[in-house]
């Protein structure tokens, strides 16, 4: 695990201790299943993201965030993307709060969790789904993790950035409707995009997966090769939250991928 990872996890360490110093796991989990949760759509899914800062390119947005997820519900988003990461991304978990009463879409808890504790914690929040990065979980806390989501009604879309990665993920059931897989082209050692990565990952991800990709996608021609690479969806954040008209450029990338 490379230092950026190490110190992710150590902060989600610190952070979930706190969390359970207030709550436990018993009464988090009692207030989440009073709470329902939204099913992803069939077809192309876009994940709009909300990211108040991007430790490759620094603050995106400070407020406005209500006004932001109408934008991409209108335009035709499957999903929200939350950062609740503070340290590095501006997130937190009243920001998962704040957009679930602003929109009708599933919103996803997008952080560095290593405990199935905090799966239950965003559904106590109202998110639908939750995303794990493979590479920083043993298999045992993986499976759990995925166990969680599933008895919690969550889907859980599970990130990987290369080989290694995809093979740590292979114990996993990836035909169950709740687990997706997120292949991440950014290198998050240097935080630089690497253009062919989804290109090179593709043929190596298991057949019955539901694939998304993300990072450094801008455009609808990169919708369109994605989608001939044979992804279902696109994670998109840092161009969304800085376009001056969200909803437009989440129409202009989900009817690329629905054409496609």
């Amino acid at each position: 695990m490379n230092d950026f990872l190490a110190r992710m996890e150590t902060s989600s360490r610190t952070r979930l201790a706190a969390a359970r110093g207030v709550a436990t796991l018993e009464s988090v989990r009692r207030q989440a299943e009073m709470i329902p949760t939204t099913g992803l759509t069939s077809g192309f899914l876009l994940f709009a993201e909300v990211k108040p800062v991007s430790p490759a390119e620094g603050s995106l947005a400070t407020s406005g965030f209500r006004e932001l997820v109408g934008a991409y519900e209108s335009g035709g988003a499957a999903a929200i993307s939350v950062l609740t990461e503070p340290s590095q991304f501006g997130g937190s978990m009243e920001l998962i709060e704040e957009v679930v009463a602003a929109v009708a879409l599933p919103v996803m808890r997008k952080d560095f969790i290593v405990d199935p504790y905090q799966v239950w914690e965003a559904r106590a929040r109202g998110a639908s789904g939750a995303l794990a990065i493979a590479r920083m979980l043993d298999a045992e806390t993986l499976e759990a993790i995925a166990k969680t989501a599933r008895e919690a009604d969550m889907f859980l879309l599970v990130e990987v950035f290369d080989e290694a990665d995809i093979d740590a993920i292979s114990a996993l059931d990836l035909s169950e409707g709740h687990l997706l897989v997120g292949v991440n082209s950014r290198d998050l050692t240097t935080l630089q995009v690497r253009p062919d990565a989804h290109e090179e990952l593709a043929p190596m991800l298991p057949e019955d997966c539901v694939a998304i990709a993300e990072s450094g996608i801008d455009s609808p021609e990169q919708v369109k090769a994605l989608t001939s690479f044979g992804y279902h969806g696109v994670l998109v954040g840092t161009s969304l939250m800085r376009s001056d008209d969200p909803a437009a450029a989440v129409a202009a990338l989900v009817g690329a991928g629905v054409e496609a």
